[in-house]
């Protein structure tokens, strides 16, 4: 019998499950499989149920990044509920993009695994946090989250902003937060937190310039000392709903009040003088420089603490993201052009380390070692081939 004469008949309840956590719509899938849209439509409604010959089922698996077996289940699994969308960037609409969708699938497996792999070795899966509420003053929780500061003041502005991302990110996982960059467009989320199981983890958009990434940490983290769940960016000025707003402001300015403490405006750039002589945007690109955030972040702190008003923001923030509108469209094209050479070799081995973290590496290696997991399972969790475990060993 022929692969494409074995129908798989898909129960409606587990395909409309599939569609909906997959991000794709209706009329690309099927364009994929190659049958009426009027069709998939009822089938992610659960209207009808899918019967699909073999050939055509695997191409969804395909697609949705789901094993085939899924595709064979009697009800959808029990799963945490859909994340809150607390976005408002231009271009934001609607739903998730197929890439944010993967990306929360991913990041909720990869914070079950780690559970799973710190349980094997005895560790406390706790986070080593104290939760705040919107009550709190974002200042005041700033400077008390200051005290272990792994890097002084003085030091971040002869750092670089890869080097400071990697201090904030081993800060945050002795905190038991997992830290992961995973891949989204960045017009549709600069990063997510999920706060539904321990230990929590802040995601922050692979895609994203290093000084945006480390305002989207704190903003996460935030998210995470009010223990709430998010998908987020960070125009909350934009944003109609009262509590969304309440919570995207919050988590602005206590990163903003981290990153860019008062005092060191007043202290070390003599900020109550400055501004009285000098552009605000000169100011918000020196400070950026000095504290390695973007400058839009820079704009957001002299905002917040009524140094510009809300028109001054929103004139030069628009401004900057036209420019870096433009230089994104200078690198996709040169990337096109690199594509058409070959491009450059991509290493497995460094590409997981940047996405999953040291530590999260670390432990699937020790598990291992210890005959918790097997080499097939660190393999599946690192998303890597046989030969980078010695270097990721290394």
């Amino acid at each position: 019998m022929s692969r494409t004469s074995v129908e798989v008949s898909i129960a409606p309840d587990v395909f409309r499950w599939l569609c909906g956590t997959s991000g794709w719509p209706a009329n690309d899938i099927a364009k994929r499989i190659e049958v009426p849209e009027e069709d998939v439509r009822s089938w992610c409604e659960g209207k009808k149920k899918p019967v699909l010959p073999l050939t055509k089922v695997e191409k969804l698996s395909e697609a949705f990044k789901r094993p085939l077996a899924a595709f064979l289940l009697s009800k959808p699994p029990e799963e945490i509920k859909t994340l809150p969308d607390f976005r408002k960037l231009p271009g934001a609409q609607g739903d998730f993009s197929k890439e944010t969708h993967l990306a929360i699938r991913k990041a909720r497996r990869l914070q079950k695994v780690r559970r799973e792999l710190m349980e094997n070795l005895g560790s406390d899966v706790h986070n080593k946090i104290r939760n705040r509420t919107t009550q709190d003053n974002p200042e005041n929780v700033a400077n008390d989250e200051r005290v272990d500061l792994p890097v002084e003041m003085a030091h971040i502005s002869t750092s670089t902003p890869t080097k400071l991302f990697q201090i904030w990110r081993d800060w945050f996982e002795q905190k038991n937060i997992t830290v992961l960059q995973l891949k989204m467009p960045v017009e549709d989320a600069r990063g997510f937190s999920l706060t539904d199981i321990e230990p929590y983890v802040i995601v922050v958009n692979e895609s994203d310039a290093m000084n945006a990434k480390i305002f989207t940490l704190f903003h996460e983290y935030g998210h995470i000392l009010l223990n709430e769940s998010a998908v987020c960016n960070r125009d909350s000025d934009e944003i109609d709903n009262k509590k969304i707003k309440r919570i995207e402001y919050w988590c602005n300015r206590f990163a903003g009040a981290f990153l860019v403490p008062e005092d060191f405006l007043k202290k070390e750039l003599g900020i109550e003088t400055l501004h009285k002589t000098t552009h605000y945007s000169r100011i918000a690109g020196s400070i950026a420089n000095r504290l390695k955030i973007s400058k839009e972040s820079a704009l957001m702190r002299l905002l917040t603490l009524d140094y510009i008003s809300p028109s001054e923001f929103r004139t030069e923030r628009d401004k900057i993201r036209a420019d870096a509108a433009l230089k994104k469209e200078q690198i996709k094209e040169k990337q096109r052009q690199s594509a058409k050479k070959g491009g450059p070799a991509i290493f497995l081995d460094q590409k997981c380390l940047d996405e999953k973290g040291h530590r999260f590496v670390s432990l699937v290696l020790k598990n291992s070692d210890l005959g918790y997991i097997t080499s097939k399972d660190a393999l599946d969790y690192l998303d890597v081939k046989l030969r980078h475990l010695e270097k990721l060993r290394a």
